[in-house]
Protein backbone atom coordinates (compact mmCIF):
# COMPACT_ATOMS: atom_id res chain seq x y z
CA UNK A 1 0.00 0.00 0.00
CA UNK A 2 3.02 2.40 0.73
CA UNK A 3 4.25 2.84 -2.88
CA UNK A 4 0.45 3.81 -3.93
CA UNK A 5 0.25 6.91 -1.47
CA UNK A 6 1.06 9.73 -3.15
CA UNK A 7 -1.09 8.40 -6.67
CA UNK A 8 -3.88 8.03 -4.32
CA UNK A 9 -4.07 11.13 -2.27
CA UNK A 10 -3.19 13.46 -5.56
CA UNK A 11 -6.02 11.52 -7.07
CA UNK A 12 -8.31 12.27 -4.40
CA UNK A 13 -7.32 16.15 -4.31
CA UNK A 14 -8.18 16.18 -8.06
CA UNK A 15 -11.40 14.90 -7.36
CA UNK A 16 -11.78 17.28 -4.87
CA UNK A 17 -10.98 19.94 -6.88
CA UNK A 18 -8.20 21.19 -5.06
CA UNK A 19 -5.12 22.55 -5.67
CA UNK A 20 -1.84 20.13 -5.60
CA UNK A 21 1.10 21.35 -4.08
CA UNK A 22 3.27 23.07 -6.78
CA UNK A 23 5.61 19.65 -7.16
CA UNK A 24 2.73 17.36 -7.47
CA UNK A 25 3.31 16.94 -11.26
CA UNK A 26 5.99 14.74 -12.48
CA UNK A 27 9.44 16.87 -11.79
CA UNK A 28 12.21 14.95 -13.29
CA UNK A 29 13.74 16.49 -16.32
CA UNK A 30 17.09 14.55 -15.71
CA UNK A 31 18.00 10.69 -15.56
CA UNK A 32 21.33 9.33 -15.01
CA UNK A 33 22.54 5.64 -14.92
CA UNK A 34 25.40 5.10 -13.36
CA UNK A 35 26.83 1.53 -14.07
CA UNK A 36 29.94 -0.48 -11.84
CA UNK A 37 31.12 -3.72 -12.35
CA UNK A 38 30.50 -7.34 -11.03
CA UNK A 39 28.64 -7.65 -7.60
CA UNK A 40 25.39 -9.79 -6.48
CA UNK A 41 22.95 -8.44 -4.72
CA UNK A 42 24.18 -10.60 -1.91
CA UNK A 43 27.42 -9.94 -2.21
CA UNK A 44 26.98 -6.31 -1.32
CA UNK A 45 22.91 -6.06 0.88
CA UNK A 46 22.89 -9.70 1.89
CA UNK A 47 22.16 -8.60 5.04
CA UNK A 48 20.24 -5.28 4.33
CA UNK A 49 17.44 -5.22 6.73
CA UNK A 50 13.90 -5.89 4.83
CA UNK A 51 15.95 -7.24 1.84
CA UNK A 52 15.29 -10.43 0.40
CA UNK A 53 18.93 -11.61 1.46
CA UNK A 54 21.23 -14.50 2.26
CA UNK A 55 18.57 -17.34 3.43
CA UNK A 56 19.70 -19.19 7.13
CA UNK A 57 21.50 -22.72 6.70
CA UNK A 58 22.85 -21.58 3.11
CA UNK A 59 26.88 -23.83 2.95
CA UNK A 60 28.00 -24.54 -0.83
CA UNK A 61 29.30 -27.50 -1.96
CA UNK A 62 33.02 -27.01 -2.73
CA UNK A 63 32.64 -29.95 -5.39
CA UNK A 64 29.30 -30.86 -6.71
CA UNK A 65 30.56 -34.15 -7.94
CA UNK A 66 32.17 -35.10 -4.95
CA UNK A 67 30.18 -34.02 -1.44
CA UNK A 68 33.09 -35.34 0.67
CA UNK A 69 35.48 -32.16 0.10
CA UNK A 70 32.53 -30.02 2.64
CA UNK A 71 31.03 -26.54 1.69
CA UNK A 72 31.39 -23.22 2.44
CA UNK A 73 29.13 -20.86 4.24
CA UNK A 74 28.66 -17.16 3.82
CA UNK A 75 31.03 -15.00 5.43
CA UNK A 76 31.45 -11.32 6.39
CA UNK A 77 34.17 -10.13 3.85
CA UNK A 78 35.70 -7.39 5.70
CA UNK A 79 38.47 -7.06 2.79
CA UNK A 80 38.96 -3.80 0.24
CA UNK A 81 39.77 -6.51 -2.51
CA UNK A 82 38.04 -9.12 -3.85
CA UNK A 83 38.55 -11.73 -5.96
CA UNK A 84 35.20 -13.23 -7.61
CA UNK A 85 35.20 -15.68 -10.46
CA UNK A 86 34.53 -16.14 -13.92
CA UNK A 87 31.11 -14.31 -14.77
CA UNK A 88 30.28 -15.31 -18.79
CA UNK A 89 27.64 -16.89 -19.78
CA UNK A 90 28.53 -20.69 -19.42
CA UNK A 91 29.90 -19.24 -15.58
CA UNK A 92 25.89 -18.01 -15.52
CA UNK A 93 24.92 -21.48 -15.90
CA UNK A 94 27.17 -23.10 -13.89
CA UNK A 95 26.50 -20.87 -10.61
CA UNK A 96 22.91 -21.11 -11.30
CA UNK A 97 23.35 -25.31 -11.44
CA UNK A 98 21.15 -25.16 -14.85
CA UNK A 99 18.75 -21.96 -14.81
CA UNK A 100 16.66 -23.49 -17.73
CA UNK A 101 15.14 -26.01 -16.97
CA UNK A 102 15.45 -26.17 -12.54
CA UNK A 103 17.68 -23.26 -11.43
CA UNK A 104 19.50 -24.78 -8.13
CA UNK A 105 21.52 -21.88 -7.18
CA UNK A 106 24.54 -23.96 -5.83
CA UNK A 107 27.28 -23.88 -8.27
CA UNK A 108 28.94 -20.29 -7.27
CA UNK A 109 31.92 -21.98 -5.09
CA UNK A 110 32.48 -24.87 -7.39
CA UNK A 111 32.80 -22.55 -10.23
CA UNK A 112 34.91 -20.18 -8.15
CA UNK A 113 37.58 -23.24 -7.41
CA UNK A 114 37.65 -24.69 -11.12
CA UNK A 115 38.43 -21.35 -12.23
CA UNK A 116 41.06 -20.83 -10.67
CA UNK A 117 42.40 -24.19 -10.73
CA UNK A 118 42.35 -23.86 -15.05
CA UNK A 119 44.10 -20.72 -14.51
CA UNK A 120 46.69 -21.85 -12.45
CA UNK A 121 47.18 -24.77 -14.53
CA UNK A 122 47.49 -22.06 -17.32
CA UNK A 123 49.64 -19.16 -16.06
CA UNK A 124 51.24 -20.91 -12.75
CA UNK A 125 53.25 -17.11 -12.10
CA UNK A 126 49.60 -15.11 -11.91
CA UNK A 127 49.11 -13.66 -8.44
CA UNK A 128 47.45 -15.32 -7.22
CA UNK A 129 48.31 -18.78 -8.37
CA UNK A 130 51.97 -17.95 -6.29
CA UNK A 131 53.00 -18.16 -2.57
CA UNK A 132 52.06 -20.21 0.48
CA UNK A 133 48.49 -20.73 -0.75
CA UNK A 134 46.18 -19.89 -3.11
CA UNK A 135 44.11 -16.45 -2.21
CA UNK A 136 41.24 -18.25 -4.02
CA UNK A 137 41.18 -21.09 -1.14
CA UNK A 138 38.92 -18.48 1.10
CA UNK A 139 36.10 -18.91 -1.44
CA UNK A 140 35.09 -15.20 -1.73
CA UNK A 141 32.23 -16.20 -3.90
CA UNK A 142 30.84 -16.15 -0.67
CA UNK A 143 31.59 -13.31 1.13
CA UNK A 144 29.41 -10.53 1.22
CA UNK A 145 30.14 -6.73 2.59
CA UNK A 146 28.07 -4.84 4.76
CA UNK A 147 27.90 -1.19 5.74
CA UNK A 148 31.45 -1.72 7.62
CA UNK A 149 32.78 -1.72 4.02
CA UNK A 150 30.77 0.45 2.21
CA UNK A 151 29.04 2.69 4.42
CA UNK A 152 27.92 5.39 1.77
CA UNK A 153 25.98 2.47 -0.31
CA UNK A 154 24.28 1.46 3.10
CA UNK A 155 23.13 4.96 3.29
CA UNK A 156 21.83 5.94 -0.03
CA UNK A 157 19.66 2.57 0.41
CA UNK A 158 18.60 4.01 3.81
CA UNK A 159 17.69 7.33 2.96
CA UNK A 160 16.21 6.46 -0.49
CA UNK A 161 15.45 3.45 -2.20
CA UNK A 162 17.04 0.08 -2.35
CA UNK A 163 15.91 -2.77 -5.68
CA UNK A 164 16.47 -6.46 -4.02
CA UNK A 165 15.07 -7.93 -7.27
CA UNK A 166 16.74 -6.12 -9.80
CA UNK A 167 18.32 -8.21 -12.45
CA UNK A 168 20.96 -7.61 -15.16
CA UNK A 169 20.17 -7.46 -18.95
CA UNK A 170 21.53 -10.80 -19.95
CA UNK A 171 22.88 -13.85 -17.97
CA UNK A 172 26.31 -13.28 -19.68
CA UNK A 173 29.15 -10.87 -18.74
CA UNK A 174 30.12 -7.11 -19.22
CA UNK A 175 29.51 -6.45 -22.73
CA UNK A 176 26.46 -7.89 -23.46
CA UNK A 177 24.91 -6.25 -20.12
CA UNK A 178 26.10 -2.85 -21.63
CA UNK A 179 24.37 -3.50 -24.92
CA UNK A 180 21.54 -5.07 -23.62
CA UNK A 181 21.13 -1.76 -20.96
CA UNK A 182 21.73 0.60 -24.62
CA UNK A 183 19.74 -1.79 -27.22
CA UNK A 184 17.49 -4.77 -24.75
CA UNK A 185 19.13 -6.83 -27.41
CA UNK A 186 22.58 -9.07 -28.33
CA UNK A 187 22.82 -10.42 -31.86
CA UNK A 188 25.31 -11.64 -34.06
CA UNK A 189 24.85 -10.25 -37.60
CA UNK A 190 25.52 -11.28 -41.33
CA UNK A 191 25.62 -7.81 -42.35
CA UNK A 192 26.19 -4.48 -40.85
CA UNK A 193 23.57 -2.77 -42.62
CA UNK A 194 20.93 -5.26 -42.37
CA UNK A 195 19.37 -5.81 -38.95
CA UNK A 196 17.18 -8.50 -40.51
CA UNK A 197 20.16 -11.01 -40.85
CA UNK A 198 20.98 -10.32 -36.66
CA UNK A 199 20.10 -13.74 -34.85
CA UNK A 200 19.46 -13.66 -30.56
CA UNK A 201 23.09 -14.73 -28.99
CA UNK A 202 23.59 -14.69 -24.89
CA UNK A 203 27.31 -13.84 -25.73
CA UNK A 204 29.67 -11.92 -28.34
CA UNK A 205 33.55 -12.92 -29.09
CA UNK A 206 36.46 -10.11 -29.14
CA UNK A 207 34.94 -6.95 -31.26
CA UNK A 208 38.30 -5.76 -32.98
CA UNK A 209 38.16 -2.35 -34.22
CA UNK A 210 35.59 -1.91 -36.03
CA UNK A 211 32.80 0.58 -36.15
CA UNK A 212 28.70 0.59 -37.11
CA UNK A 213 28.72 -3.25 -37.43
CA UNK A 214 25.35 -3.37 -35.29
CA UNK A 215 22.44 -2.74 -37.39
CA UNK A 216 19.37 -3.10 -34.60
CA UNK A 217 18.06 -0.27 -33.07
CA UNK A 218 18.62 0.73 -29.93
CA UNK A 219 17.85 3.19 -27.18
CA UNK A 220 20.27 6.50 -29.25
CA UNK A 221 18.05 5.97 -32.02
CA UNK A 222 14.37 6.13 -29.90
CA UNK A 223 15.67 9.07 -27.83
CA UNK A 224 16.74 10.93 -31.03
CA UNK A 225 13.75 9.89 -32.53
CA UNK A 226 11.97 11.85 -29.62
CA UNK A 227 14.22 14.55 -29.72
CA UNK A 228 15.61 13.43 -26.14
CA UNK A 229 19.37 14.72 -25.37
CA UNK A 230 21.24 11.83 -24.15
CA UNK A 231 25.01 11.53 -23.85
CA UNK A 232 27.17 8.16 -22.73
CA UNK A 233 30.04 9.93 -21.08
CA UNK A 234 32.57 7.10 -20.12
CA UNK A 235 36.19 7.32 -18.23
CA UNK A 236 39.38 8.01 -19.63
CA UNK A 237 41.62 5.32 -18.06
CA UNK A 238 41.97 1.16 -17.91
CA UNK A 239 38.94 -0.87 -19.46
CA UNK A 240 36.91 -2.16 -16.44
CA UNK A 241 37.19 -5.70 -17.75
CA UNK A 242 38.40 -8.22 -20.31
CA UNK A 243 36.83 -8.38 -23.98
CA UNK A 244 36.74 -11.88 -23.58
CA UNK A 245 35.23 -11.98 -20.12
CA UNK A 246 38.29 -13.73 -18.53
CA UNK A 247 39.84 -12.42 -15.21
CA UNK A 248 43.09 -11.70 -16.37
CA UNK A 249 44.09 -8.95 -19.59
CA UNK A 250 47.29 -6.52 -19.83
CA UNK A 251 45.00 -3.19 -19.38
CA UNK A 252 43.76 -1.25 -22.47
CA UNK A 253 42.87 2.60 -21.96
CA UNK A 254 39.22 2.57 -22.78
CA UNK A 255 39.22 5.58 -24.45
CA UNK A 256 41.12 4.08 -27.07
CA UNK A 257 40.69 0.44 -26.62
CA UNK A 258 40.12 -1.51 -30.10
CA UNK A 259 37.11 -3.26 -28.34
CA UNK A 260 35.47 -1.04 -25.77
CA UNK A 261 34.24 -3.46 -23.49
CA UNK A 262 31.80 -0.57 -21.34
CA UNK A 263 31.39 1.65 -24.52
CA UNK A 264 29.17 0.55 -27.17
CA UNK A 265 28.13 3.50 -28.66
CA UNK A 266 30.12 3.66 -31.78
CA UNK A 267 29.79 0.02 -32.13
CA UNK A 268 25.78 0.68 -33.58
CA UNK A 269 25.31 1.34 -37.41
CA UNK A 270 22.80 4.27 -36.28
CA UNK A 271 25.69 6.26 -34.45
CA UNK A 272 28.43 6.00 -36.80
CA UNK A 273 27.24 6.79 -39.50
CA UNK A 274 26.15 10.48 -38.00
CA UNK A 275 29.48 10.93 -38.03
CA UNK A 276 32.19 11.50 -35.51
CA UNK A 277 31.19 14.74 -34.70
CA UNK A 278 27.66 13.15 -33.42
CA UNK A 279 29.98 10.52 -31.47
CA UNK A 280 32.24 13.11 -29.87
CA UNK A 281 28.74 15.04 -28.66
CA UNK A 282 27.12 12.27 -27.40
CA UNK A 283 30.20 9.90 -26.59
CA UNK A 284 32.25 12.35 -24.05
CA UNK A 285 34.58 11.46 -21.60
CA UNK A 286 33.52 11.82 -17.56
CA UNK A 287 35.19 14.92 -17.15
CA UNK A 288 32.35 16.42 -19.24
CA UNK A 289 29.53 15.66 -17.12
CA UNK A 290 30.93 17.86 -14.13
CA UNK A 291 31.49 20.24 -16.76
CA UNK A 292 27.83 19.86 -18.36
CA UNK A 293 26.28 20.15 -14.42
CA UNK A 294 28.51 23.25 -13.85
CA UNK A 295 27.47 24.80 -16.97
CA UNK A 296 23.80 24.18 -16.69
CA UNK A 297 24.33 21.85 -20.27
CA UNK A 298 23.18 18.38 -18.63
CA UNK A 299 21.11 16.32 -21.47
CA UNK A 300 17.83 14.37 -20.20
CA UNK A 301 19.42 10.91 -20.09
CA UNK A 302 22.83 10.30 -19.08
CA UNK A 303 24.86 6.97 -18.96
CA UNK A 304 28.09 7.32 -16.49
CA UNK A 305 30.53 4.74 -16.72
CA UNK A 306 33.72 4.28 -14.81
CA UNK A 307 37.68 3.07 -15.42
CA UNK A 308 38.75 -0.14 -14.40
CA UNK A 309 39.98 1.73 -11.18
CA UNK A 310 36.72 3.13 -9.98
CA UNK A 311 34.85 0.02 -11.41
CA UNK A 312 34.70 -2.04 -8.34
CA UNK A 313 35.89 -4.83 -10.25
CA UNK A 314 36.73 -8.04 -8.21
CA UNK A 315 40.57 -9.14 -9.06
CA UNK A 316 42.21 -5.76 -8.51
CA UNK A 317 40.02 -2.99 -7.71
CA UNK A 318 39.03 -1.05 -4.55
CA UNK A 319 35.52 -1.69 -3.44
CA UNK A 320 36.19 1.73 -1.68
CA UNK A 321 37.62 3.97 -4.44
CA UNK A 322 34.60 2.66 -6.60
CA UNK A 323 31.98 4.04 -3.84
CA UNK A 324 33.89 7.26 -3.52
CA UNK A 325 34.09 7.75 -7.46
CA UNK A 326 29.79 7.04 -7.58
CA UNK A 327 29.56 9.43 -4.65
CA UNK A 328 31.43 12.35 -6.27
CA UNK A 329 28.99 12.33 -8.79
CA UNK A 330 25.83 12.19 -6.71
CA UNK A 331 27.46 14.93 -4.17
CA UNK A 332 28.17 16.72 -6.99
CA UNK A 333 24.52 16.40 -8.36
CA UNK A 334 22.90 16.93 -4.97
CA UNK A 335 24.67 20.22 -4.78
CA UNK A 336 23.77 21.70 -8.36
CA UNK A 337 20.53 23.02 -9.26
CA UNK A 338 19.46 19.80 -10.79
CA UNK A 339 18.85 18.36 -7.62
CA UNK A 340 15.28 18.92 -7.59
CA UNK A 341 14.44 17.28 -10.99
CA UNK A 342 16.90 14.86 -10.98
CA UNK A 343 16.86 10.66 -10.38
CA UNK A 344 19.87 8.72 -10.21
CA UNK A 345 20.24 5.19 -10.58
CA UNK A 346 23.26 3.27 -9.24
CA UNK A 347 23.59 -0.07 -10.91
CA UNK A 348 25.74 -3.35 -11.13
CA UNK A 349 26.19 -4.96 -14.93
CA UNK A 350 26.15 -8.35 -13.76
CA UNK A 351 26.98 -10.38 -10.85
CA UNK A 352 30.81 -10.92 -10.63
CA UNK A 353 30.28 -14.96 -9.96
CA UNK A 354 29.26 -13.55 -6.04
CA UNK A 355 26.68 -15.84 -4.91
CA UNK A 356 23.35 -14.22 -5.01
CA UNK A 357 20.03 -16.45 -3.65
CA UNK A 358 17.74 -15.36 -6.08
CA UNK A 359 16.40 -17.23 -9.01
CA UNK A 360 16.25 -15.15 -12.52
CA UNK A 361 13.24 -15.52 -14.50
CA UNK A 362 13.39 -16.47 -18.28
CA UNK A 363 13.05 -13.65 -20.70
CA UNK A 364 14.35 -14.40 -24.20
CA UNK A 365 15.75 -17.45 -25.54
CA UNK A 366 19.20 -17.67 -28.16
CA UNK A 367 18.99 -18.73 -31.64
CA UNK A 368 19.95 -22.64 -31.55
CA UNK A 369 21.79 -22.28 -34.98
CA UNK A 370 23.31 -18.95 -35.01
CA UNK A 371 24.32 -19.37 -31.18
CA UNK A 372 28.07 -18.77 -30.42
CA UNK A 373 28.57 -21.43 -28.03
CA UNK A 374 25.29 -23.41 -27.34
CA UNK A 375 27.65 -25.32 -24.51
CA UNK A 376 26.46 -21.61 -22.43
CA UNK A 377 23.00 -22.44 -22.53
CA UNK A 378 20.42 -20.38 -24.74
CA UNK A 379 18.81 -17.91 -22.10
CA UNK A 380 19.65 -14.40 -22.90
CA UNK A 381 18.15 -12.70 -20.24
CA UNK A 382 17.19 -12.38 -17.33
CA UNK A 383 21.25 -12.37 -15.91
CA UNK A 384 21.42 -12.64 -11.91
CA UNK A 385 20.51 -10.71 -9.71
CA UNK A 386 22.24 -7.47 -9.05
CA UNK A 387 22.33 -4.63 -6.79
CA UNK A 388 20.71 -1.70 -7.16
CA UNK A 389 19.90 2.13 -6.02
CA UNK A 390 17.36 5.20 -6.74
CA UNK A 391 18.41 8.31 -5.78
CA UNK A 392 16.10 11.39 -5.45
CA UNK A 393 14.27 13.79 -4.07
CA UNK A 394 11.01 12.30 -4.92
CA UNK A 395 11.32 8.50 -4.05
CA UNK A 396 9.98 6.97 -0.66
CA UNK A 397 12.34 7.18 1.48
CA UNK A 398 14.19 4.07 2.95
CA UNK A 399 12.25 1.70 0.55
CA UNK A 400 13.12 -1.67 0.35
CA UNK A 401 11.44 -2.17 -3.74
CA UNK A 402 10.65 -5.97 -3.88
CA UNK A 403 9.09 -5.35 -7.53
CA UNK A 404 10.71 -7.46 -10.35
CA UNK A 405 13.08 -5.26 -12.27
CA UNK A 406 15.84 -5.66 -14.95
CA UNK A 407 17.87 -2.81 -17.05
CA UNK A 408 14.77 -3.39 -19.50
CA UNK A 409 13.16 -0.83 -16.26
CA UNK A 410 15.32 1.92 -16.98
CA UNK A 411 14.61 2.57 -20.48
CA UNK A 412 10.77 1.65 -19.74
CA UNK A 413 11.06 4.43 -17.48
CA UNK A 414 12.72 6.79 -19.55
CA UNK A 415 10.40 5.96 -22.07
CA UNK A 416 7.16 6.75 -19.68
CA UNK A 417 8.97 10.11 -19.06
CA UNK A 418 10.12 11.63 -22.10
CA UNK A 419 8.23 9.68 -25.20
CA UNK A 420 4.71 9.53 -23.92
CA UNK A 421 5.12 5.79 -23.45
CA UNK A 422 7.11 4.80 -26.92
CA UNK A 423 8.76 1.64 -26.89
CA UNK A 424 11.86 0.58 -28.50
CA UNK A 425 10.01 -1.47 -31.23
CA UNK A 426 12.21 -2.48 -34.18
CA UNK A 427 9.13 -2.76 -36.33
CA UNK A 428 7.26 0.54 -35.43
CA UNK A 429 10.89 2.47 -35.79
CA UNK A 430 11.23 0.69 -39.54
CA UNK A 431 14.23 -1.78 -38.66
CA UNK A 432 12.48 -4.56 -38.28
CA UNK A 433 14.50 -7.91 -36.56
CA UNK A 434 14.50 -11.43 -34.94
CA UNK A 435 14.45 -10.39 -31.32
CA UNK A 436 12.35 -12.53 -29.44
CA UNK A 437 10.60 -9.63 -27.69
CA UNK A 438 10.09 -6.05 -27.19
CA UNK A 439 12.11 -6.31 -23.74
CA UNK A 440 10.74 -2.68 -22.71
CA UNK A 441 7.45 -3.58 -23.11
CA UNK A 442 7.42 -7.12 -21.61
CA UNK A 443 4.75 -7.07 -18.32
CA UNK A 444 5.41 -10.96 -17.33
CA UNK A 445 8.26 -13.21 -17.44
CA UNK A 446 8.94 -17.22 -16.49
CA UNK A 447 10.89 -18.88 -14.19
CA UNK A 448 12.63 -22.44 -14.83
CA UNK A 449 9.69 -24.32 -12.57
CA UNK A 450 7.11 -22.51 -14.79
CA UNK A 451 5.59 -20.20 -12.56
CA UNK A 452 5.38 -16.31 -13.81
CA UNK A 453 5.72 -13.06 -12.27
CA UNK A 454 4.23 -9.54 -13.15
CA UNK A 455 7.50 -7.18 -14.06
CA UNK A 456 6.94 -4.02 -11.96
CA UNK A 457 7.87 -0.15 -13.17
CA UNK A 458 9.86 2.01 -11.63
CA UNK A 459 7.86 5.08 -11.64
CA UNK A 460 6.00 2.74 -8.45
CA UNK A 461 8.20 4.37 -6.46
CA UNK A 462 8.45 7.76 -6.92
CA UNK A 463 5.79 10.11 -4.69
CA UNK A 464 5.21 13.60 -6.59
CA UNK A 465 2.94 14.78 -3.94
CA UNK A 466 5.67 14.50 -1.14
CA UNK A 467 7.62 17.64 0.46
CA UNK A 468 11.44 16.42 -1.66
CA UNK A 469 13.86 14.52 0.30
CA UNK A 470 16.91 16.82 1.41
CA UNK A 471 20.61 16.02 -0.68
CA UNK A 472 22.78 13.61 1.79
CA UNK A 473 26.17 14.85 1.01
CA UNK A 474 28.69 11.89 2.18
CA UNK A 475 32.50 11.51 2.82
CA UNK A 476 34.61 10.96 -0.52
CA UNK A 477 37.88 11.53 1.97
CA UNK A 478 38.08 7.51 2.76
CA UNK A 479 41.43 6.25 2.03
CA UNK A 480 41.15 2.86 0.06
CA UNK A 481 43.50 0.58 -2.41
CA UNK A 482 44.36 -0.70 1.09
CA UNK A 483 47.13 -3.24 0.95
CA UNK A 484 49.40 -4.89 3.33
CA UNK A 485 52.77 -6.28 2.38
CA UNK A 486 54.43 -8.99 4.69
CA UNK A 487 55.34 -11.30 2.13
CA UNK A 488 59.15 -12.20 0.74
CA UNK A 489 57.95 -12.73 -2.82
CA UNK A 490 56.22 -9.48 -4.02
CA UNK A 491 54.21 -11.71 -6.35
CA UNK A 492 52.34 -12.88 -3.55
CA UNK A 493 49.33 -11.91 -2.99
CA UNK A 494 47.78 -13.91 -0.29
CA UNK A 495 47.55 -12.58 3.38
CA UNK A 496 50.02 -14.83 4.73
CA UNK A 497 53.01 -13.44 6.59
CA UNK A 498 56.74 -14.55 5.71
CA UNK A 499 57.89 -11.14 7.97
CA UNK A 500 57.33 -10.17 11.19
CA UNK A 501 57.42 -6.34 9.70
CA UNK A 502 53.91 -5.75 8.14
CA UNK A 503 53.78 -2.88 5.62
CA UNK A 504 50.43 -1.09 4.79
CA UNK A 505 49.74 1.12 2.00
CA UNK A 506 47.16 3.40 0.49
CA UNK A 507 45.96 5.59 -1.85
CA UNK A 508 46.01 9.25 -0.76
CA UNK A 509 43.17 11.29 -0.92
CA UNK A 510 43.58 13.52 -3.42
CA UNK A 511 41.28 15.81 -5.49
CA UNK A 512 40.54 19.63 -6.74
CA UNK A 513 37.35 19.57 -5.01
CA UNK A 514 39.01 18.23 -1.87
CA UNK A 515 39.85 19.87 1.27
CA UNK A 516 43.46 19.49 2.47
CA UNK A 517 45.86 18.70 3.78
CA UNK A 518 45.02 15.32 4.77
CA UNK A 519 46.69 13.50 8.46
CA UNK A 520 45.93 9.38 7.91
CA UNK A 521 44.84 7.38 10.64
CA UNK A 522 45.61 3.07 10.86
CA UNK A 523 44.10 0.98 13.43
CA UNK A 524 45.12 -2.60 13.46
CA UNK A 525 42.10 -4.82 14.84
CA UNK A 526 39.93 -1.61 16.11
CA UNK A 527 43.47 -0.12 17.96
CA UNK A 528 44.92 3.03 16.86
CA UNK A 529 48.56 2.51 16.06
CA UNK A 530 50.40 5.62 16.75
CA UNK A 531 53.11 5.47 14.61
CA UNK A 532 51.18 5.76 11.53
CA UNK A 533 49.81 9.16 12.08
CA UNK A 534 50.91 11.45 9.25
CA UNK A 535 50.81 12.93 6.18
CA UNK A 536 52.70 9.28 4.85
CA UNK A 537 49.97 7.04 2.46
CA UNK A 538 52.24 4.09 4.11
CA UNK A 539 53.20 3.08 7.61
CA UNK A 540 55.00 -0.18 8.87
CA UNK A 541 53.95 -2.41 12.45
CA UNK A 542 55.26 -5.13 13.65
CA UNK A 543 51.96 -6.72 15.15
CA UNK A 544 53.40 -10.34 16.70
CA UNK A 545 51.56 -13.39 15.60
CA UNK A 546 47.90 -13.65 14.51
CA UNK A 547 45.23 -12.81 12.23
CA UNK A 548 45.56 -9.06 11.97
CA UNK A 549 43.33 -6.57 9.95
CA UNK A 550 44.14 -3.44 9.15
CA UNK A 551 41.87 -0.43 8.38
CA UNK A 552 42.52 3.29 7.24
CA UNK A 553 40.57 7.07 7.78
CA UNK A 554 41.52 10.68 6.84
CA UNK A 555 41.38 13.10 8.86
CA UNK A 556 40.94 16.72 7.09
CA UNK A 557 41.97 20.09 7.92
CA UNK A 558 38.91 21.23 9.62
CA UNK A 559 39.56 17.98 11.80
CA UNK A 560 36.54 15.95 9.84
CA UNK A 561 37.41 12.38 10.16
CA UNK A 562 36.19 10.04 7.37
CA UNK A 563 34.48 6.76 7.82
CA UNK A 564 36.79 3.71 8.24
CA UNK A 565 38.08 1.72 5.13
CA UNK A 566 37.68 -1.55 3.99
CA UNK A 567 40.57 -4.15 5.82
CA UNK A 568 43.64 -5.34 4.05
CA UNK A 569 44.80 -8.56 6.36
CA UNK A 570 48.03 -9.97 7.51
CA UNK A 571 48.40 -13.45 8.78
CA UNK A 572 51.85 -13.53 11.31
CA UNK A 573 52.93 -16.80 12.24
Amino acid sequence: MRLRLGVVAAGLAAAAGQALPAWAANPIQHVIIIVQENRSFDNYFGTFPGANGIPSGVCLQISLTDPTQGCVQPWHDVHDYSLGSNHDAKSAQNDLDDGITQAKMDGFVATQVNTFQNLCASNPKDIHCTGSANSFTEHDAMGYHTATEIPNYWAYAQHFVLHDSMFAEMRSWSQPSHVGLTSEWLATCDSPTMASTCRTVNSVPPLGKDSGIWPWVSLFQLLDMHNVSWKYYYSDGSDPDCDDAELTCPPQNQARSPSPVWNPPRLFTYVASQGPAYLASHNPLTTQFWTDIKKGTLPQVSWIIPDGFVSEHPYGNSITIGMEWVTSIVNEVMQSSYWNNTVIFVVWDDWGGFYDNAVPPIADFSDPVTNIRPDYGFVQGFGLRVPALTISPWVHAGLVDHQLLSFDSFATFIEDLFMGGARLDPVAMGVPDARPSVRDALTTVSYPNGSQATIGKLMNDFDFTQTPLPPLILSTHIPGDIITYCRKNPNDRTYTCQSPTVTITWSPVTGPDVAGPFTYHVQRDGVELTQCIGTAATCTDTPGSGDHFYRVYSVDSTNTASPLSAASEAIEP
